[in-house]
Protein backbone atom coordinates (compact mmCIF):
# COMPACT_ATOMS: atom_id res chain seq x y z
CA UNK A 1 0.00 0.00 0.00
CA UNK A 2 1.47 3.34 -1.11
CA UNK A 3 -0.02 6.51 0.36
CA UNK A 4 0.20 10.29 0.11
CA UNK A 5 -0.56 12.36 3.21
CA UNK A 6 -2.13 15.79 2.65
CA UNK A 7 -2.89 18.07 5.59
CA UNK A 8 -2.81 21.66 6.81
CA UNK A 9 -0.41 22.60 9.61
CA UNK A 10 -1.13 20.92 12.97
CA UNK A 11 -3.50 18.30 11.54
CA UNK A 12 -1.46 15.44 12.99
CA UNK A 13 0.26 14.30 9.82
CA UNK A 14 3.37 13.07 11.59
CA UNK A 15 1.39 11.11 14.17
CA UNK A 16 -0.73 9.51 11.47
CA UNK A 17 2.37 8.51 9.53
CA UNK A 18 3.87 6.93 12.65
CA UNK A 19 0.70 4.92 13.32
CA UNK A 20 0.59 3.70 9.71
CA UNK A 21 4.23 2.68 9.94
CA UNK A 22 3.66 0.79 13.18
CA UNK A 23 0.55 -1.04 11.97
CA UNK A 24 1.44 -1.74 8.34
CA UNK A 25 5.22 -1.35 8.20
CA UNK A 26 4.96 1.46 5.64
CA UNK A 27 8.12 3.53 5.20
CA UNK A 28 7.51 7.22 5.85
CA UNK A 29 9.28 9.48 3.36
CA UNK A 30 9.27 13.13 4.40
CA UNK A 31 10.34 15.72 1.86
CA UNK A 32 11.57 17.93 4.68
CA UNK A 33 13.72 15.16 6.14
CA UNK A 34 15.19 14.38 2.73
CA UNK A 35 16.27 18.00 2.37
CA UNK A 36 17.65 18.16 5.90
CA UNK A 37 19.50 14.91 5.28
CA UNK A 38 21.70 16.35 2.54
CA UNK A 39 25.27 16.73 3.81
CA UNK A 40 25.69 20.41 4.83
CA UNK A 41 29.33 20.25 3.77
CA UNK A 42 28.36 19.74 0.13
CA UNK A 43 27.47 22.52 -2.29
CA UNK A 44 23.89 21.23 -2.52
CA UNK A 45 23.56 21.05 1.25
CA UNK A 46 24.77 24.63 1.62
CA UNK A 47 22.33 25.81 -1.05
CA UNK A 48 19.41 24.09 0.66
CA UNK A 49 20.25 25.51 4.09
CA UNK A 50 20.70 29.01 2.70
CA UNK A 51 17.23 28.85 1.15
CA UNK A 52 15.68 27.44 4.32
CA UNK A 53 17.35 30.10 6.45
CA UNK A 54 15.61 32.74 4.32
CA UNK A 55 12.32 30.72 4.52
CA UNK A 56 12.41 30.29 0.75
CA UNK A 57 11.18 27.15 -1.00
CA UNK A 58 13.75 24.72 -2.32
CA UNK A 59 13.40 24.40 -6.14
CA UNK A 60 11.31 21.45 -7.28
CA UNK A 61 14.11 19.95 -9.34
CA UNK A 62 16.13 19.41 -6.15
CA UNK A 63 13.24 17.96 -4.14
CA UNK A 64 12.10 15.79 -7.04
CA UNK A 65 15.60 14.40 -7.56
CA UNK A 66 15.97 13.50 -3.88
CA UNK A 67 12.50 11.95 -3.84
CA UNK A 68 13.16 9.77 -6.86
CA UNK A 69 16.46 8.56 -5.41
CA UNK A 70 14.63 7.67 -2.18
CA UNK A 71 11.91 5.75 -4.01
CA UNK A 72 14.57 3.64 -5.72
CA UNK A 73 15.67 2.09 -2.41
CA UNK A 74 14.67 -1.47 -1.55
CA UNK A 75 12.99 -0.69 1.78
CA UNK A 76 9.89 0.80 0.09
CA UNK A 77 8.86 -2.47 -1.52
CA UNK A 78 6.30 -3.24 1.21
CA UNK A 79 4.74 0.20 0.92
CA UNK A 80 5.47 3.85 1.66
CA UNK A 81 3.92 7.12 2.79
CA UNK A 82 4.80 10.42 1.12
CA UNK A 83 4.65 13.08 3.85
CA UNK A 84 4.59 16.70 2.72
CA UNK A 85 4.95 15.82 -0.94
CA UNK A 86 3.49 16.55 -3.45
CA UNK A 87 2.62 20.05 -2.27
CA UNK A 88 1.45 21.47 -5.59
CA UNK A 89 0.53 20.32 -9.10
CA UNK A 90 4.03 20.39 -10.66
CA UNK A 91 5.10 17.95 -7.94
CA UNK A 92 2.03 15.79 -8.66
CA UNK A 93 3.23 15.57 -12.25
CA UNK A 94 6.68 14.60 -10.95
CA UNK A 95 5.18 11.85 -8.75
CA UNK A 96 3.25 10.47 -11.70
CA UNK A 97 6.41 10.38 -13.80
CA UNK A 98 8.39 8.69 -11.01
CA UNK A 99 5.69 6.06 -10.53
CA UNK A 100 5.67 5.32 -14.25
CA UNK A 101 9.46 5.05 -14.46
CA UNK A 102 9.81 2.98 -11.26
CA UNK A 103 6.70 0.83 -11.78
CA UNK A 104 5.00 2.16 -8.64
CA UNK A 105 1.40 3.08 -7.88
CA UNK A 106 -0.21 5.50 -5.43
CA UNK A 107 -3.13 3.66 -3.85
CA UNK A 108 -4.68 6.42 -1.74
CA UNK A 109 -4.22 10.11 -0.97
CA UNK A 110 -5.22 10.72 2.64
CA UNK A 111 -6.61 14.18 3.44
CA UNK A 112 -6.60 15.09 7.13
CA UNK A 113 -9.27 17.73 7.67
CA UNK A 114 -9.07 20.15 10.60
CA UNK A 115 -10.51 23.65 10.75
CA UNK A 116 -8.38 26.79 10.97
CA UNK A 117 -9.17 27.72 14.58
CA UNK A 118 -8.37 24.30 16.00
CA UNK A 119 -5.18 24.01 13.94
CA UNK A 120 -4.10 27.43 15.25
CA UNK A 121 -4.75 26.40 18.87
CA UNK A 122 -2.81 23.18 18.35
CA UNK A 123 0.12 25.21 17.05
CA UNK A 124 0.40 28.13 19.44
CA UNK A 125 -0.67 26.02 22.42
CA UNK A 126 1.98 23.36 21.86
CA UNK A 127 4.55 22.88 24.60
CA UNK A 128 7.44 20.41 24.64
CA UNK A 129 9.45 18.90 27.47
CA UNK A 130 13.13 19.67 26.76
CA UNK A 131 14.15 16.47 28.56
CA UNK A 132 11.83 13.64 27.40
CA UNK A 133 10.38 15.47 24.35
CA UNK A 134 6.79 14.72 25.43
CA UNK A 135 4.33 17.12 23.75
CA UNK A 136 1.52 18.92 25.56
CA UNK A 137 -1.07 21.55 24.64
CA UNK A 138 -2.27 24.36 26.89
CA UNK A 139 -5.13 25.59 24.66
CA UNK A 140 -7.02 22.64 23.18
CA UNK A 141 -7.91 20.85 26.40
CA UNK A 142 -6.23 17.70 25.06
CA UNK A 143 -3.07 16.47 26.80
CA UNK A 144 -2.68 19.53 29.01
CA UNK A 145 0.07 19.38 31.67
CA UNK A 146 -1.19 18.60 35.18
CA UNK A 147 0.85 21.48 36.59
CA UNK A 148 0.90 24.66 34.49
CA UNK A 149 3.80 24.67 32.03
CA UNK A 150 5.53 21.70 33.70
CA UNK A 151 6.22 18.21 32.33
CA UNK A 152 4.16 15.56 34.12
CA UNK A 153 7.05 13.08 34.20
CA UNK A 154 10.23 15.15 34.36
CA UNK A 155 8.93 18.06 36.46
CA UNK A 156 10.85 20.55 34.30
CA UNK A 157 9.53 23.67 32.60
CA UNK A 158 8.07 23.16 29.14
CA UNK A 159 9.36 25.01 26.09
CA UNK A 160 7.95 26.16 22.76
CA UNK A 161 9.34 25.78 19.25
CA UNK A 162 10.48 28.96 17.51
CA UNK A 163 8.01 28.44 14.67
CA UNK A 164 4.99 27.74 16.91
CA UNK A 165 3.58 31.25 16.56
CA UNK A 166 0.55 32.75 14.86
CA UNK A 167 2.49 34.57 12.13
CA UNK A 168 4.31 31.43 10.94
CA UNK A 169 1.10 29.41 11.20
CA UNK A 170 -0.82 31.88 9.01
CA UNK A 171 1.89 31.72 6.34
CA UNK A 172 1.89 27.94 6.37
CA UNK A 173 -1.90 27.63 6.33
CA UNK A 174 -2.23 30.18 3.52
CA UNK A 175 0.35 28.30 1.46
CA UNK A 176 -1.49 25.04 2.10
CA UNK A 177 -4.83 26.45 0.95
CA UNK A 178 -3.33 28.02 -2.17
CA UNK A 179 -1.19 25.12 -3.36
CA UNK A 180 -2.94 22.00 -2.07
CA UNK A 181 -6.49 22.69 -3.23
CA UNK A 182 -5.73 21.69 -6.86
CA UNK A 183 -3.82 18.64 -5.56
CA UNK A 184 -6.81 17.58 -3.46
CA UNK A 185 -9.20 17.99 -6.39
CA UNK A 186 -6.86 16.03 -8.65
CA UNK A 187 -6.82 13.01 -6.37
CA UNK A 188 -10.56 13.33 -5.73
CA UNK A 189 -11.22 13.15 -9.48
CA UNK A 190 -8.93 10.12 -9.71
CA UNK A 191 -11.11 8.42 -7.09
CA UNK A 192 -8.31 7.74 -4.60
CA UNK A 193 -8.85 10.61 -2.15
CA UNK A 194 -9.73 9.48 1.38
CA UNK A 195 -10.95 12.29 3.65
CA UNK A 196 -10.53 11.90 7.40
CA UNK A 197 -11.78 14.07 10.25
CA UNK A 198 -8.61 14.93 12.14
CA UNK A 199 -10.27 17.21 14.69
CA UNK A 200 -10.37 14.54 17.41
CA UNK A 201 -7.67 12.30 18.85
CA UNK A 202 -5.17 10.45 16.58
CA UNK A 203 -6.67 7.04 17.36
CA UNK A 204 -10.09 8.20 16.12
CA UNK A 205 -8.53 9.44 12.87
CA UNK A 206 -6.69 6.15 12.41
CA UNK A 207 -9.86 4.13 13.03
CA UNK A 208 -11.64 6.16 10.34
CA UNK A 209 -8.85 5.27 7.93
CA UNK A 210 -9.07 1.55 8.68
CA UNK A 211 -12.86 1.53 8.34
CA UNK A 212 -12.82 3.36 4.98
CA UNK A 213 -9.92 1.37 3.55
CA UNK A 214 -11.45 -1.87 4.79
CA UNK A 215 -14.73 -1.11 3.03
CA UNK A 216 -12.92 -0.12 -0.18
CA UNK A 217 -10.90 -3.33 -0.18
CA UNK A 218 -14.07 -5.36 0.28
CA UNK A 219 -15.86 -3.73 -2.67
Amino acid sequence: MNLILIAPPAAGKGTMASMLHEKYGLVCISAGELLRGVDPNTELGQEIRALQAKRELVPDEITNKLMKERLMKDDIKNGFILDGYPRHMPQVDAVNQMCEELNLKIDYALLLNVDYDLALKRTIGRRICPKCKQTYNVLTGVNAPKIENMCNDCNVELTTRNDDNEETFKIGYSSYEKNCKPVIEYYREKGILVELDASKDPQSTFEQFEKIIGSKNND
